[in-house]
């Protein structure tokens, strides 16, 4: 069946969306690497003696040969070689244009002979006038990727600084991702291919060629910009739009031969207001263009969009993010791509991640320059979720050449397409110029002059200023100060805990005001991963095969294992070489903590009360290919530990401690969320993890987005040496826990809930490892039919780990208190069979074993012996 014939039927509706009458060709594809330049017409590929593969598109060639069972990381250098697609078509008679969302990266088009497309920028879409290249009927659509390598080869003008980042620096005249491009941390899977959807334009009486849409927040109303152009066989008679239950007449005038414009000013009372999810409701308003001919009426959907008001205040070096008037401590991750093989998002993973971001407390993710501009999706679920979105533009590192016209023209042009795309998307909050350029130049001694050019000083503000107005824009990430990485101005990258192994106190000490990436640790996977990656012989440590899931910065004589292995060694006190070949497990087990533990940790300090930082994005979200790396969640999609750290550390409502040295501890009750908060906060001293030596309690009160800082000794009868700070002897305790609690809703007198616990270890996180520390475990089934462990210790226990293949638990690797119980919640992971698994204390030597019969979890066996 042909391409179109097969998903024809979709534009059969009297409700159409925006981008009516598209089809996507995805089927019928095929696909054949070539050597380079030795085919330049499709009529000459008869000849060559290349394998043909089918090819799923949207795609590239790496996920072609993953289907076809022939890839393999390094296995292929996806610049070496001509990469040719093609499909035979029968085009129905109202086809009107070829849409090319992105092609990766310099490509040729061709019908039958003819070459109809040239694209030199995979962020650039393409719409083909079919007509206008006498396309019709019968034939065949072929496309040539040809081989980035021979572009690099080509002599052009020398960068004024070269960069580590990339080992080709001709890069920075072609307008392609850097993933597979970048040794030490990006595998070298480089994208080739249609990796973004090909769709057939079918003729209609009545589209939408161009719209613009542009929604705006005054006070607590909200108005609504419309221009549209209309190309329609009939002249409208009526036009109007609802925005949600409201409806609001439109003006229409003629243009020309069959084009119309349709303009409104829509003006709205008591809007409901966009707020990301930490901090309110992420209220959306659907847009549908209703419009009359006569007696016939259409109705085109034009998606969404929210009112929102974004504005940071920079003075004194600040960068302080709000958002409707209220200052937003902005908490998340570097957003990476959930497939870097094929550069795509399956929907039902895709809101699964977002989800997975919303539910750890981060409430902004940013799209690093050296990826891809991310899938309508994805911005359309961040609409949703509440989750705002840090936008670099798709520049990094390099010395671009902006001053030659065509180079110019293409990448002015890509961020014009980028910005109208997404026009209506309130999620995004900042548009950022690139990814580490002022940095590189200014650490590689050039002038300040040299640090920031004019496309990113002028012309990006000034797109941004013409489409997105209600954005931020800024220049680089990092820059402010005397220099663009100073920590204690504008934003920064923040590695000073990590990849420079500063003491923890150096996240306070640096007065960092907004980090846009930090943290960057290997991140140990759990044992299922593991297992999966992990050949006979290999194990983590030195192994090459290990070490190659193992990210580094190209060129230095350490990895981030190195970094993380440091950390280990500080916090729990034991050489971790000599650990991993003498204890594998209590390696794999410490190594999980570390990360998670110095992580959670900073982000305490940074938005404890009284800091000075406003933001700090993780680097980064997801693993790249399978292994420990900087992701804190897995290459299959499983969050790691330090994911469940900082889902505490982020949460909208928490209790976090810090160590204020002889002043003691301090509490921070904190309450992102738009409701008053009553509770209590109780304060606990255990010694030998066991026994409580000193406790407190108070009640708390907290408006809607405040915190409050509330001294230990408030809490206390006497004094006690609760940081242990003053030494006089042996420290009386080595836990300190604090637990914040909701009281019960009406009708459950009595009863309270813990919200939030944070621990705090004074001496050393490494507690004595013992036989039993009474942990219990059990399942039952709640009323909706989902999972819930009961769990229960006598004694402290630390870092528990729920490991049940098939369930995710909604917390884990967390710190129980001597005598204490928790339920935690476990949902089913699609399409993974539910096996016995066990749970495990850090500090404990056996485990519990959690049985599962007939694919039902049914009860737990104590400390069992591991």
């Amino acid at each position: 069946m042909s391409a179109w014939l097969a998903l024809s039927a979709r534009s059969a509706s009297d409700f159409v969306d925006i981008k009516n009458q598209l089809i996507p060709l995805t089927a019928d594809w095929q696909v054949m690497q070539v050597p380079a330049g030795s085919h330049a017409l499709p009529s000459t590929l008869s000849e060559a003696k290349s394998v043909i593969f089918p090819a799923p598109v949207p795609g590239t060639i790496a996920s072609a040969l993953r289907a076809a069972g022939q890839f393999d990381y390094g296995k292929n250098d996806f610049d070496e070689l001509d990469v040719w697609y093609f499909c035979d078509l029968d085009l129905p008679g109202n086809a009107a244009h070829l849409h090319f969302e992105g092609l990766a990266t310099h490509a040729e088009v061709y019908w039958n002979e003819s070459l109809i497309l040239q694209s030199e920028n995979m962020f650039i879409a393409h719409k083909l006038d079919l007509a206008a290249h006498s396309v019709s009927g019968k034939g065949r659509l072929s496309l040539r990727f040809l081989a980035l390598n021979t572009q690099l080869a080509q002599r052009r003008p020398r960068p004024r600084w070269k960069t580590r980042l990339v080992e080709q620096q001709q890069l920075r005249w072609l307008r392609t991702s850097l993933l597979g491009r970048m040794p030490g941390w990006s595998p070298p899977v480089a994208p080739v291919g249609p990796y973004r959807p090909i769709m057939l334009e079918l003729q209609s009486p009545a589209r939408i060629i161009d719209h613009r849409i542009r929604s705006k927040l005054e006070g607590a109303d909200g108005s609504l910009e419309i221009e549209l152009t209309l190309q329609s066989v009939h002249a409208p008679t009526a036009c109007s739009i609802h925005i949600g239950e409201q409806e609001f007449v439109l003006n229409w005038q003629r243009l020309g031969e069959g084009q119309y414009r349709i303009l409104g000013l829509c003006q709205m009372q008591q809007v409901k207001k966009w707020w990301p999810h930490t901090h309110g409701d992420a209220a959306l308003y659907t847009l549908e263009l209703s419009m009359a001919y006569g007696d016939d009426r259409q109705t085109i959907r034009l998606g969404h969009t929210g009112f929102r008001q974004i504005k940071v205040d920079q003075r004194e070096g600040d960068f302080n993010l709000h958002v409707n008037g209220i200052p937003v401590f902005c908490r998340g991750a570097c957003w990476t791509p959930m497939d870097i093989i094929s550069l795509q998002n399956e929907a039902a993973s895709l809101r699964h991640m977002l989800i997975l971001a919303r539910d750890a407390g981060m409430n902004m993710l940013r799209l690093v320059g050296t990826m891809v501009y991310e899938t309508d999706a994805f911005y359309q679920l961040c609409d949703e979720l509440g989750i705002l979105v840090w936008q670099d533009c798709m520049f990094a590192n390099m010395d671009y050449p902006v001053t030659d016209a065509a180079f110019a023209a293409s990448i002015e042009k890509e961020v014009q397409q980028f910005l109208l795309r997404t026009q209506a998307s309130p999620c995004i909050a900042v548009v950022c110029g690139n990814s580490e350029v002022e940095q590189q130049a200014a650490m590689l001694g050039q002038p300040a002059e040299l640090w920031r050019n004019t496309f990113f000083a002028e012309t990006l503000p000034g797109l941004c200023q013409q489409y997105r107005p209600d954005v931020q824009y800024w220049p680089s990430s990092p820059s402010g100060g005397v220099m663009p990485f100073q920590l204690d101005n504008g934003v920064a990258h923040y590695f000073g805990v990590g990849a420079y192994l500063r003491p923890l106190d150096d996240a306070r000490r640096s007065a960092v005001r907004f980090t846009s990436e930090c943290l960057g640790f290997s991140n140990m996977p759990d044992d299922e991963l593991l297992d999966s990656m992990l050949k006979n012989g290999e194990t983590p440590g030195p192994h090459p095969a290990w070490k190659q899931g193992i990210p580094r910065d190209n060129g230095t004589g350490w990895d981030f294992e190195d970094v993380r292995d440091h950390y280990m060694a500080e916090l729990y006190q034991v050489n971790p070489a000599s650990l991993r070949y003498t204890d594998r497990e209590r390696f794999l087990s410490l190594a999980r903590s570390t990360t998670g533990e110095v992580m959670a940790k900073t982000i305490a300090e940074w938005r404890s009360t009284g800091s000075s930082c406003h933001g700090a994005l993780i680097w980064f979200w997801r693993d790249l290919r399978p292994g420990a790396g900087w992701g804190i969640i897995d290459a299959s999609g499983k969050p790691k530990a330090a994911y469940y750290y900082l889902k505490r550390a982020m949460a909208a409502l928490t209790v976090l401690i810090t160590d204020e040295g002889l002043n003691g501890l301090a509490l921070h009750v904190i309450n992102d969320g738009p409701e008053a908060f009553e509770g209590e906060l109780e304060l606990n001293f255990y010694r030998q993890a066991e026994t409580r030596v000193a406790h407190g309690r108070t009640a708390v009160k907290l408006a809607p987005h405040t915190s409050i800082k509330i001294q230990d000794y408030a809490l206390l009868p006497h004094f006690i040496d609760t940081s242990y700070a003053y030494r006089f002897g042996p420290a009386g305790h080595d836990v300190v826990a604090a637990v914040l609690y909701q009281q019960a809703q009406q009708g459950r007198q009595g009863h309270e809930q813990a919200i939030a616990t944070d621990f705090h270890f004074p001496q050393s996180h490494q507690l004595a490892v013992q036989a039993d520390t009474g942990l219990q475990a059990h399942c039952s089934m709640d009323a909706d039919g989902g999972y819930v462990l009961h769990l229960s210790t006598q004694r402290l226990a630390q870092a528990v780990s729920i490991q049940i293949p098939g369930l995710l638990p909604e917390d884990n690797y967390f710190h129980m208190a001597p005598a204490s119980c928790r339920e935690v919640r476990l949902s089913v992971i699609h399409g993974k069979p539910i096996k016995s698994g066990h749970v495990q204390a850090q500090n404990a030597q056996g485990s519990v074993r959690v049985a599962v019969v007939n694919g039902a979890v049914t009860g737990a066996l104590n400390s069992v012996a591991t």
